[in-house]
Parts: structure tokens; C-alpha cells; sequence
């Protein structure tokens, strides 16, 4: 590729948008903790306990009462933050699918 464009070797692969990826013989993980942290430290909850399940099951959310999020705008940022995240932690796709739900309509059934 070179030689039919003009472009630089930046070594291996060690980071790219949000994702660390580290390389050993035969093995490639990724992982998101670093853009976790981050996204921990936004919402407010370093304080917070950690639990198996994130999300209580048979949860209804309320997609007619927009006062339960004060403040949409950030929520609506941490959530999209959370879809980015599940990219390398898929056993948190149902809990951010379902608060993600929460933000499409307030109209929409659910």
C-alpha cells in the first residue's frame, strides 16, 4: 500500500476511539476500561457499588413522564456513551438497550 499511497507507519495498533487493544503472540484483546472510567466519572457515580446485573428485571420505564430525567440533553450523552461501550462488553447490551429505548419517543409504546 506504500507504494500506491502516501502514508505513515504508526506502529502497532495500541488505541483507537476509545478501544485499547493489546496485542500478544497468537491473541488480540480489546477493551473499553479506560472509556468506562471516563463515562463513570461523567454520570456522577464514582461512589457507586458495583452489581452482577445492572438493570432490575421486569423493569418498566415510563417513556409518558419525561420529568423522571431532569436533564435530558446528558442523559441522552451518557446513553450514547453506553451504546459506544458495549462494543467490548456485550453483557451489558440488554440494560442499555432497554434505557436506550427510554430516550427514542415519548409517544412510542414500550
Amino acid at each position: 500500500m506504500k507504494k500506491s499511497f502516501n502514508m505513515s507507519d504508526l506502529g502497532l495498533l495500541s488505541y483507537y476511539l476509545g478501544l485499547e487493544v493489546k496485542l500478544k503472540p497468537g491473541e488480540i484483546t480489546i477493551s473499553q476500561s479506560g472509556y468506562a472510567e471516563k463515562i463513570v466519572e461523567i454520570s456522577r457515580m464514582n461512589g457507586s457499588n458495583p452489581v452482577d446485573t445492572p438493570v432490575e428485571q421486569h423493569i418498566k420505564l415510563f417513556p409518558d413522564k419525561p420529568e423522571l430525567v431532569s436533564n435530558a440533553t446528558r442523559f441522552r450523552s451518557i446513553v450514547g456513551s453506553l451504546r459506544y461501550l458495549v462494543n467490548s462488553r456485550p453483557d451489558l447490551a440488554f440494560s442499555v438497550g432497554m434505557v436506550s429505548r427510554f430516550m427514542e419517543s415519548p409517544n412510542s409504546e414500550h
